[in-house]
């Protein structure tokens, strides 16, 4: 299947001003267009007005844009949505509901002329090939985002923005929409702006993360780094995970757990333990702990049933709520995130430099 990158060199280069009644989006950024950015943040944060501007939904916004190196907005000029060369995948999905899904494909596939990209493999690839004859108001909510991704694929734009296209699935629809997703990306190697106030679905799918708050970029980096170092003013309303990318080392199938590795150059520092997953050895796996699956010792637990045990340092205290705190506890060059009560921090007496031990049950590690 053809690359939708090939020569182009990948870029986005963002500076808007957008004005709302109680309300103003400022956002400056310029960065090479790598994988997938996710983009998270509260409701009404201004991440969905972002992608709007870029999409040139927006004609309101005093906004430069520019996208691998052409113009597409500014005092003097503004490229129509249409001819940006840039997809939308929406929440709703947008179907055109007299046509049926076959139908839907073939409007975008027609008005992309000359075709790249062949449409048989994109129905293989969204894996809606049993779909094609279906009425599109008749279709779950998995399958009209599929079809959606489909449609928007055969456009084959530059760039693709999807906005909290997996918030209407449950949970095992959302595990796999976000596999699709990564294979999409393998496959054709397209950048992917990606706006959801998920946390898990932004660790499971970003190589890089913008946090936005109020209308402004607070935070921006690579995934592990952005959301093991969350800003105090998400971390209020939004519990952040611990974000790992580990190596297969091993499958005890008797016990069913396999034994996992961090990556290089701290591999065999330390065992870790989960349940027992469908994966190669030495094949890197995105992991994420919930902050609520940790705790903390003082001493080093010589016989305990929790199997995850490692030593750590004390790197930041803050205090969640009346009863609350986050401890933020440095492992080599890993940062976990662990939640727990103002008492036990008392009781332990926990301070920014304490040794502790972290703890966790092998169930604590997660994959979408």
């Amino acid at each position: 299947m053809k690359s939708l990158r090939d020569s182009l060199d990948k870029s986005l280069n963002v500076d808007i001003a957008l004005d709302f009644d109680n309300f103003d989006l400022r956002c400056q950024f310029r960065f090479d267009l790598e994988g997938i950015t996710g983009i998270l943040g509260h409701s009404g944060s201004g991440k969905t007005s972002l992608l709007r501007v870029i999409a040139g939904l927006n004609q309101d916004a005093k906004a430069d844009v520019i996208l691998n190196g052409r113009t597409l907005q500014n005092r003097n000029k503004f490229i129509k949505p249409e001819q940006r060369k840039i997809g939308f995948v929406f929440q709703d999905a947008r179907l055109f509901p007299h046509l049926t899904v076959l139908g839907n494909l073939n409007y975008a596939y027609k008005r992309c002329k000359p075709n790249h990209l062949d449409l048989d493999e994109i129905i293989h690839l969204t894996q809606i090939d049993a779909l094609l004859n279906r009425d599109v108001l008749k279709l779950s909510a998995g399958e009209k985002q599929r079809v959606a991704i489909a449609r928007a694929l055969l456009a084959e734009p530059e760039l693709l923005l999807m906005d909290e296209p997996l918030s209407n699935l449950d949970n095992r629809a959302r595990g796999n929409m976000v596999q699709l997703l990564r294979n999409i990306h393998q496959r054709l190697n397209l950048p992917i702006l990606y706006v959801s106030h998920n946390i898990i679905e932004i660790q499971q799918l970003a190589d890089d993360v913008m946090v936005m708050e109020n209308g402004r970029i607070i935070q921006h980096g690579h995934v592990h780094q952005v959301l093991n170092n969350l800003h105090e003013r998400i971390t209020s309303e939004i519990s952040s995970p611990t974000s790992l990318t580990l190596t297969v080392k091993q499958h005890l199938v008797n016990f069913g757990l396999t034994q996992l590795d961090f990556m290089a150059p701290h591999n065999n520092q330390v065992k870790l333990f989960a349940p027992l997953m469908n994966a190669s050895l030495g094949q890197a796996l995105r992991c994420y702990i919930l902050a609520d699956d940790l705790s903390l010792s003082l001493v080093k637990p010589e016989a305990s049933s929790i199997i995850n045990c490692f030593c750590g340092t004390v790197t930041q205290l803050h205090r969640l709520s009346r009863n609350g705190m986050m401890v933020k506890v440095q492992v080599m060059d890993h940062t976990f995130t662990i939640n727990t009560s103002r008492y036990a921090v008392e009781l332990l007496r926990l301070a920014l430099g304490t040794e502790v031990y972290i703890q966790f049950q092998a169930d604590a590690i997660r994959c979408f």
